[in-house]
């Protein structure tokens, strides 16, 4: 059994090589084992568009049932879904089988026991010391749950004008549900890659990347669209296009939430490691709470749930929504919000976008490195950089503040990478942050080869 699949957030790993039957099935036994000591019988499994779903989802229910679970199982449906069941069904249990934005041969467990995420790591010891896991007689049932999510998404968005919206979920989950859930609403809806297919022929479904964003932006210029919006492979992230053709950083995207949801209730907004600066000082100044947490949806919710937060947001594009809604990362509703707010504006989606402060700033940076090193490689990193005259931020890898300009070095929980990125007031210091940490990098592992992309 292959340890690196344990991770911080959830499961993931190489569908063949890693995730094979007996894996699954011992994965299974023990979650099930957890659902039975809280004095609960059954589980909701559902399933993104890859190839290796049905094997897996197949082995996972086999491990459920032995351990006398039985699977409430959902099919095809965004991650949003599983969780939008766990808040509103028979039971507070759940599991979607995703390998979100990794290779199309990789998928993966997020896991919710008892209305709280599960990491990976707390359960691999379990697993690791699991027995064969005995065939008994299947005991599932197939739940219908997309038209009680789409009643209750009517019932909370309503919008003031007819906007022309372009839906792009690059063939992933979330495809046919947010082009029925955006017809619904009464948007003007043109949906591409709107059909579930795990080889993913058009692009890779992972809104943070710009390259993967190009169809997307051609389409809303094309129908002359007043937004696009696009979704990753299992619909719990989302990205945004204005109408002209601009990609809109996520910082942006829980800015204008912020803007929306603090008129509605003060609180805390919950945000990653990885956000703009501009973030905690616009949340202080419309009088929220402004709280620094981890990357990783596992991280946000925690943070929701303790702070009872009015939202939280990623950079990566995980919006979690907890005013009126749930506060689970769901990019379907968040990108039904996002389109009443511009619905409500006599603005175009490009000047309500533009009247945020702007910086310099570069997207996500990730470095190729050894999974086995990657955590190691940041704590070196941390002992042995020289940043004068700096503020440190360490509760997620180190984030290096000097003047109005800031960077980051973390080690990715779900890919075998170093993540980075940096963001400042001016070019120049912009270019003095980046310079900083590749001398770092250069002199502290002089062997690295330090090809961004």
């Amino acid at each position: 059994m292959n340890k690196n699949i344990f991770r911080a957030y959830d499961i993931r790993g190489n569908s063949i090589t890693d995730l094979d039957d007996q894996t699954i099935k011992k994965i299974g036994y023990v979650l099930g084992k957890r659902i039975l000591n809280t004095g609960q019988d059954s589980v909701y499994i559902g399933h993104d568009s890859r190839l290796s779903a049905a094997s897996i989802q197949k082995a996972l229910i086999t491990g459920f049932n032995a351990s006398g679970v039985k699977a409430l199982v959902l099919g095809l449906v965004p991650t949003p879904l599983v969780y939008y069941a766990t808040k509103t069904g028979s039971t507070p249990n759940g599991v979607m089988i995703t390998g979100s934005h990794n290779p199309k041969d990789d998928n993966g467990l997020k896991i919710v026991l008892n209305d709280s995420a599960v990491s990976g790591l707390e359960l691999f010891e379990e697993v690791a010391n699991q027995d064969v896991v005995p065939e008994v007689p299947e005991n599932f049932e197939t739940i219908e749950i997309v038209p009680n999510y789409l009643k209750e998404v009517k019932e909370k968005v309503q919008i003031t004008k007819k906007l022309k919206v372009i839906l792009d979920a690059g063939n992933g989950a979330a495809g046919e549900i947010a082009d029925l859930i955006f017809n619904s609403l009464g948007f003007e809806t043109i949906s591409i890659n709107k059909e579930p297919n795990g080889n993913f022929p058009n692009h890779h479904p992972d809104p943070s990347k710009e390259k993967n964003l190009e169809e997307l932006k051609m389409k809303v210029k094309e129908h002359n669209a007043d937004v696009g919006f696009a979704f990753d492979g299992d619909g719990d992230r989302v990205g945004m296009i204005t109408n002209h053709g601009d990609s809109v950083l996520a910082d942006h995207l829980i800015m204008l939430l912020t803007q929306h949801y603090l008129k509605k209730r003060s609180g805390p907004i919950i945000f990653d490691v990885k956000c703009s600066s501009q973030l905690p000082a616009l949340i202080n100044e419309l009088g929220g709470k402004a709280i620094m947490e981890k990357t990783g949806h596992f991280n946000i919710k925690k943070a929701i749930k303790k702070h009872n937060a009015v939202l939280g947001g990623e950079m990566s594009g995980h919006i979690f929504i907890n005013h009126e809604w749930y506060g689970f990362d769901d990019a379907i509703y968040t990108a039904a919000i996002l389109a009443q707010i511009i619905s409500d504006d006599v603005s175009s989606s490009s000047e309500v976008i533009n009247k945020f402060p702007k910086t310099f700033s570069t997207p996500e940076l990730n470095l190729d490195v050894s999974d086995d090193e990657k955590f190691k490689m940041v704590e070196q990193f941390k002992s042995e950089m020289s940043f004068p005259n700096s503020e440190l931020n360490t509760i997620d890898g180190v984030r290096v503040a000097i003047g109005s300009a800031w960077g980051l070095v973390r080690a990715s929980n779900t890919s075998p990478k170093l993540v980075f990125r940096f963001e400042a007031e001016t070019e120049e210091e912009l270019k003095e942050i980046k310079e900083l940490f590749l001398d770092n990098l250069k002199r502290i592992f002089p062997d690295l080869s330090l090809n961004f992309s």
